[in-house]
């Protein structure tokens, strides 16, 4: 049920309160205001400094930064070009060994130029320095005098060599695979 009353008791004197033992501290010596304010500009000086060192290392951080990303983007793009190049290089290449097949020379020949292969082909022996010049087939009109026979062997060699050019013409003159 319930305790059991208690009787409060106070005293009519106070208890004593310790108090802390004080000593005495003397001061040493005082330190000018110029002296404080010296001190204190100074400590602001390397402050500062700090701090704009701080700041410039910062801003060097990112320039480089900036720049790597920069030169990044630039080998990206110079490595897609010379992908592109090379692939157009390709395509010229295929393009320029279907441009110099035998079979499409022949087939432009035929169509654009009104060329065909020709019935028969006839091959012109011309005389080197070695052997004998050969005789002629047809017989040559006498000539008067001897300056006019060497006049008509130069003219019929003239002629035999145009008339070679007009027959043979540029296609003679490349060579066939």
């Amino acid at each position: 049920m319930g305790s059991a009353a208690h009787k409060i008791m106070r005293d009519a004197r106070p208890a004593r309160v310790a108090r802390p033992v004080l000593r005495l501290v003397r001061g040493g010596r005082r330190k000018s205001a110029a002296r404080t304010a010296a001190a204190a500009s100074g400590l602001f000086r390397a402050a500062t400094l700090c701090l704009a060192i701080l700041a410039l290392a910062g801003a060097a951080r990112v320039t480089f930064a900036a720049q790597a990303a920069e030169a990044s983007m630039d080998a990206w793009e110079l490595k897609a070009e010379v992908k592109a190049e090379q692939l157009a290089g390709r395509a010229l290449q295929a393009d320029r060994s279907a441009l110099a097949a035998p079979s499409r020379i022949e087939a432009v020949a035929c169509q654009t130029l009104n060329m065909a292969r020709p019935a028969q082909i006839a091959y012109l022996q011309l005389p080197g320095e070695d052997s004998a010049p050969a005789e002629p087939t047809a017989p040559v009109a006498a000539p008067d005098s001897s300056g006019g026979a060497e006049l008509l062997a130069t003219l019929m060699d003239l002629a035999a060599g145009e008339a070679e050019v007009m027959l043979v013409g540029d296609v003679g003159l490349g060579s066939f695979r």
